[in-house]
């Protein structure tokens, strides 16, 4: 055992990360490789590492484009590549590899977003964009004009305005022991992989 993290726990993440047919940040498969690959950082685990990367490239095509949230949709799958970038993973232009999930998040009409939640809603959406534009690679497959308007659209419908959130303090812990993962959600929310991405989320991004 690693910290408190069980070593059956590690390889069991990896086999389910290989099987999930939800592709998703918060309960899917790309929030089990940035759990994953953070662990792997942290722990010189260079096998665990590129492991999730071959997983990774099965899952470049394959996600939900009808829903554009961070937690189950488009903007959260653009934030795992882009927080996977931020940790060395690879070194890919992003414009170009999230081009087609930034045109379907941009096919909404800012100015109707009507859920302005971090999870499911505005918030989310503009906390991956955030994200892209504090890369040293000029975020050019997003438009400003809709980031303008997301931003106007929140600013004026709720009281709060735009809150200024990260996503690990969005994400749920358990109510079970880190030891009883087996038959459990394996996701970053409410399962598994959330002790995972807890005990390594802060070493790999506190200074990025």
């Amino acid at each position: 055992m690693l910290g408190r993290i069980p070593t059956n726990l590690i390889n069991y993440l990896a086999l389910q990360s290989a099987q999930i047919t939800d592709h998703g940040l918060y309960h899917g498969r790309m929030g089990i490789i940035l759990a994953l690959y953070c662990y792997g950082l942290c722990h010189n685990d260079h096998a665990i590492c590129e492991f999730v990367w071959d997983i990774l490239q099965c899952t470049a095509e394959n996600y939900n484009d009808g829903d554009i949230s961070l937690e189950n949709g488009l903007a959260g799958i653009g934030l795992g590549y882009t927080l996977l970038y931020k940790a060395g993973m690879f070194q890919d232009n992003l414009n170009e590899l999230l081009f087609d999930i930034d045109k379907k998040i941009m096919s909404i009409d800012p100015r109707r977003v009507d859920n302005y939640s971090f999870e499911k809603g505005a918030l989310g959406i503009l906390f991956y964009i955030e994200q892209r534009q504090s890369l040293e690679q000029p975020c050019e497959s997003i438009d400003e004009k809709f980031v303008q308007e997301l931003k106007d659209n929140v600013r004026k419908n709720t009281c709060y305005g735009i809150k200024h959130q990260q996503l690990k303090n969005s994400i749920r812990k358990p109510d079970w022991d880190v030891s009883e993962y087996r038959d459990k959600n394996v996701g970053i929310d409410n399962g598994s992989a959330f002790y995972v991405i807890n005990e390594s989320y802060d070493k790999i991004f506190s200074n990025k």
